[in-house]
């Protein structure tokens, strides 16, 4: 799929991101990263900057012919203390500030708002690379009894929390609700489902499901759920049965090697829709 202008990434330069940039200047001319991690690194088309230097950054989109934007990589939140005028970003403090009352997700859709109105498209990450995504053929939407109950309250359990912009994942073996994600994130998460497991003497009996999705009414351009090998290992180690997984908006880390963990490791992934 061809773009009109070119390809800007905006977010964290971290191993999924800098995974997708490569693949992606493989495949077309024109693309450019913009990394907002305090750490800075070296690399061609690649721009640091600070996460309040808005008036730099569509300088650089304008001046590199940018149409569209992918929003990838993981960065910290940050303090509205910390935020400085640059002559332009200062406009968006009052958006910003009522944002960050209602969390995360608001924030996010402040920031594409902020952008469109600039004129650049926001596109998904998975429009340009099918690289990140698993082919249907090799999921189970054919839920067993035991399985189809656990994994329809953790869906009914994550929209219900998507009220308050919190939780992308949970664990529920059962019908018993073993851990939701917080801000430590899935890995945390699933390392704290081991700890509890252990102390319930319950680890040697493989059962449960990790389910993974979209909050609701989340943009599906920005902050999709990830899973990539480590979180494979996680799901082994809990002893759980597999994941469920949005199929269509997860983005899948390293994907030969987590089908080959998945087929190895004999866990189950279900398709949540």
């Amino acid at each position: 799929m061809k773009s009109n202008g070119s390809i800007c990434i905006i977010g964290g330069y971290d191993s999924l991101s800098r995974s997708y940039f490569k693949e992606l200047k493989i495949k077309y001319k024109s693309v450019i990263f913009v990394n907002l991690l305090k750490k800075n690194y070296s690399s061609k088309d690649l721009y640091n900057y600070q996460i309040f230097e808005l008036k730099k950054i569509l300088n650089l989109l304008k001046l590199n012919n940018v149409s569209e934007i992918i929003f990838l990589g993981k960065i910290t939140r940050p303090n509205l203390k910390d935020l400085k005028n640059d002559g332009v970003i200062e406009k968006y403090f009052p958006m910003l500030l009522k944002a960050y009352k209602k969390g995360d997700g608001s924030i996010l859709k402040s920031v594409i708002k902020i952008f469109k109105e600039k004129k650049f498209n926001i596109v998904s990450p998975l429009k340009y690379s099918d690289k990140f995504t698993i082919n249907r053929e090799i999921i189970s939407n054919n839920y067993k009894n035991d399985d189809h109950f656990d994994i329809k309250k953790s869906v009914q359990l994550l929209d219900e929390l998507s009220k308050f912009d919190n939780a992308q994942s949970v664990v529920i073996i059962n019908g018993y609700i073993m851990a939701i994600e917080a801000v430590e994130g899935t890995d945390s998460l699933l390392r704290r489902v081991r700890k509890i497991r252990i102390e319930l003497n319950q680890l040697a009996n493989k059962s449960g499901f990790l389910t993974k999705k979209p909050k609701k009414n989340q943009s599906k351009l920005i902050d999709l759920p990830v899973i990539g090998p480590k979180t494979i290992k996680l799901i082994k180690k809990a002893n759980l049965k597999g994941l469920a997984i949005d199929l269509k908006n997860t983005i899948i880390y390293n994907k030969k090697e987590v089908l080959r963990l998945v087929d190895q490791l004999e866990l189950t992934v279900y398709d949540l829709q």
